[in-house]
């Protein structure tokens, strides 16, 4: 499944944000929260800053306690972290989680070293694990179809291992909202409270 067209870092996510409407996305630490928060900041967007390798995580965390679909960008240094998380989603087979795994191959924010995935089979991993489906594409337009289903409730933890380009490219400024006003602002969205003051 998936196709052969590799894409840009902000173009996947853009695809991903473009079909996400309501549905929380947990963006792992680095230059994927950067570049999500700089397509357009979304009240159901989680921006991590640290805790590297522990996005599958707040998201496996957040669909099981909900019983709503979330969404998780990763890339594959994160992933490659900390694959035990891999084994604790598989164990889940109804969990309404999206995994999308962003492989450029490098440790893109702190300089651009290799993360050796490409001798790797990530979606193998995932698929081992337990994961109930597991796709590789490189196409935007796959991405935000595939989201859009999502979102529509189909149950189920979903793998999608992305391989990009490695081209640097700007991802826009650093987080600057305070953690704890962030973490409060996205239990709002995603649990449907009004916003306090």
């Amino acid at each position: 499944m998936g196709g052969r067209q590799v894409t840009s870092k902000r173009q996947a996510i853009a695809a991903i944000l473009d079909a996400a409407g309501s549905t929380p996305v947990i963006c792992t630490t680095g230059y994927t929260s950067r570049i999500a928060q700089s397509l357009g900041h979304r009240p159901h967007n989680l921006y991590m800053t640290g805790s590297m390798g522990l996005a599958a995580a707040i998201g496996a965390g957040i669909a099981s306690a909900t019983g709503r679909p979330a969404i998780v960008v990763d890339g594959d240094g994160s992933v490659l972290m900390n694959t035990s998380v891999l084994c604790t989603v598989g164990s889940m087979p109804d969990l309404p989680l999206t995994h999308i795994v962003l492989d450029d191959g490098q440790y893109a924010s702190t300089g651009g070293q290799p993360t050796y995935s490409e001798r790797h089979d990530l979606a193998g991993i995932a698929s081992a694990a337990g994961y109930r489906y597991v796709m590789s594409t490189s196409e935007p337009a796959e991405l935000t179809a595939t989201v859009a289903r999502r979102t529509a409730g189909e149950a189920g933890p979903l793998f999608v291992h992305c391989r990009l380009s490695t081209s640097v490219e700007d991802p826009g400024p650093r987080i600057a909202e305070a953690l704890h006003e962030h973490a409060a602002r996205f239990r709002r969205a995603v649990l449907g409270q009004p916003a306090a003051g």
